[in-house]
């Protein structure tokens, strides 16, 4: 590692430009952004591979905060690294309509990779990510163009790794040994309310090998040289995914908070002008050396460079693979075929089938024309009828499988489907009864708020499920979900509805769709017309049955109750209108 004066002088100025957002704010987490200060210097001084001039650049190194509170972090290493962050965004933190919210938010600030904040989140994204980037290289790569090799690293702490979420997705990383990988364990022994020993004893750095990770800790996380020689064996392993503990002093730089619980939050703010002091800054605030932004400017341009010659490779691969060009182009721009529809072939009329079942047939058929389409289910692809046939599982041995194997994990699911959300190119899903959609609900909302184009599969609709007791009758649970802004809950009635359901989910590239689907048998409503119930689902309502005479009454249904208010329109007459409400978030 070249130059670790400098990269000393940005760790400390990095800590400043904190201590001085978070104090001119009066809020904030200053414990990660100080403790951790080495670790932004150097994987962004020397280890990660991306083009600050273009963060969208596909084969760029993805670093995730996980520990989102910290965003000061990301928010200071980000301006200096020279991505598109102006120091006066710095200086707005926590600012109403500022590029530097409170956690990091995607596409909000140029450089943040997902919106992090509910911890161990983070984790799963990441991990999503990484299972994203193999994905990507099995399916694009050529042994002359290597264009997807790039890494994924995250940056947890304790919060993060005693998070369920974070245990679900490690498992499955290590299962998968995604050797692109690398967890950077922010170990301070320290949280919010006390020692970190006041609620965990095990040994994480054990546990993680027992995930099956490489596992190493640094013992100085203030060492650059250790740091760097930490991630470049990580960056070389390619087995496992890697796990680096690294021991840091929360709140480093102000030593009435620094190692304690009081390190956490923003308490130590109001020892701003000692703490500059003591780190060899000047009084002016959010003080940036003109040799910190020197060193800076070149790394920029050479990873710069860097990108100029994998341009050219690209460039190569695209007049060498144009059909696979094509194909990506697709995914990236989220394309789906015009006639999508019409490759669900039509269900018989006297059809009478779980929509479940029918939803396994749809997906079958878009997922022919969809080659980018992924389908995965948390261990029940078998009841959730979600599962690609002969299109492979994805695998330690087979990383363009189309199924994704999940485990007993709905919430690492959740956060991993998101992650591949992020990650673009993809469409992918997740499946589970709807009654354990609530395992879950912490990722399908970042999934909303993020906006990610994916879907899930929640199957076992209603008292229906019957034999199997409350406490699989999801009763109460459309409801809960309905109110999640900005997630489209679509809940068929039939065969015919399932098919636009599907297809609606995948024409939307503004945020998340769930379907919910049922276990029993429904009837196919063939007096509606196929294309009045497949195009009505995508409007989220439409009349089913009209009335004739003078309008008295209308009754509006979803899913399996359809049929149920169809046939009572029958026994009351005429007059009584039916609408089918798929999806209520459509309609409004």
């Amino acid at each position: 590692m070249q130059n670790p004066q400098i990269l000393q002088q940005a760790a400390d100025q990095a800590r400043g430009l904190a201590i001085d957002a978070i104090h001119a704010c009066s809020s904030g987490h200053l414990g990660l952004p100080l403790g951790a200060a080495e670790i932004g210097a150097v994987l962004f001084g020397h280890d990660l591979c991306n083009d600050p001039s273009d963060d969208q650049w596909l084969n760029r190194d993805r670093f995730i905060l996980s520990a989102g509170h910290g965003s000061m972090f990301l928010y200071g290493w980000l301006h200096l690294a020279g991505f598109d962050l102006p120091l006066e965004e710095v200086k707005n933190f926590r600012q109403l309509h500022s590029k530097t919210p409170g956690h990091p938010e995607f596409e909000e600030t140029p450089g943040v990779e997902c919106t992090t904040g509910p911890l161990g989140q983070g984790v799963g994204n990441a991990v999503g990510m990484a299972i994203a980037g193999k994905m990507a290289a099995a399916h694009f790569n050529t042994p002359e163009h290597p264009i997807f090799n790039h890494q994924v690293v995250a940056l947890a702490g304790d919060g993060c790794l005693q998070e369920g979420v974070a245990s679900e997705a490690a498992s499955l990383a290590g299962h998968l040994g995604l050797d692109n990988l690398t967890l950077i364990y922010d170990s301070n022994d320290v949280t919010l309310d006390a020692m970190a020993d006041a609620s965990q004893s095990e040994s994480v750095i054990d546990r993680f090998a027992a995930y099956g990770f490489s596992v190493e800790r640094v013992e100085d996380g203030h060492d650059l040289q250790a740091l760097a020689g930490a991630l470049a064996r990580a960056r070389a392993n390619n087995d496992k995914p890697s796990f680096i503990e690294v021991k840091t002093l929360i709140a480093k730089g102000i030593p009435e908070v620094a190692g304690t619980a009081g390190g956490h939050g923003e308490g130590g703010a109001k020892f701003a002008e000692a703490a500059r002091q003591g780190l060899g800054l000047p009084e002016e605030t959010f003080f940036v050396s003109e040799e910190v932004r020197t060193f800076f400017a070149a790394r920029k341009s050479e990873l710069h460079t860097k990108r100029r010659e994998w341009d050219a490779m690209f460039a190569s691969w695209q007049s060498a693979n144009p059909e696979k060009a094509a194909l990506l182009q697709s995914g990236l721009s989220r394309e789906i075929p015009g006639d999508l529809l019409d490759q669900v072939q039509v269900f018989p009329e006297d059809a009478k089938v779980a929509t479940r079942a029918a939803g396994s047939q749809v997906i079958n058929d878009l997922a022919k024309a969809m080659p980018l389409l992924v389908s995965g289910s948390a261990d029940l692809h078998g009841s959730t009828k979600n599962y690609l046939k002969e299109m492979g599982d994805f695998s330690k041995d087979d990383r363009a499988g189309r199924n994704l194997l999940f485990g007993i994990r709905e919430h690492g699911m959740g956060s991993v489907v998101n992650g591949m959300g992020y990650y673009g190119i993809f469409r992918p899903s997740g499946a589970t009864f709807a009654v354990f959609a609530d395992y879950m609900r912490g990722a399908v909302r970042l999934s909303a708020l993020s906006k990610l184009p994916i879907f899930h599969v929640w199957t076992h609709d209603s008292v229906a499920v019957g034999e199997d007791g409350p406490t699989h009758q999801p009763v109460e649970t459309t409801s809960g979900l309905r109110v999640i802004p900005n997630l489209d809950v679509i809940r068929p009635a039939d065969p015919e509805e399932t098919a636009g359901a599907f297809v609606a989910a995948l024409q939307r590239t503004d945020g998340p769709t769930g379907l919910i689907l049922t276990r029993q048998s429904v009837p196919n409503l063939s007096t509606i017309p196929v294309a009045e119930r497949r195009l009505g689902v995508a409007h989220g309502g439409y009349i089913a049955r009209r009335e004739e005479g003078e309008l008295e009454l209308i009754l509006i249904a979803s899913g399996s109750e359809l049929s149920v208010a169809m046939e009572a329109a029958e026994r009351l007459g005429p007059t009584v209108r039916v609408v089918s409400m798929p999806c209520m978030e459509r309609f409004d």
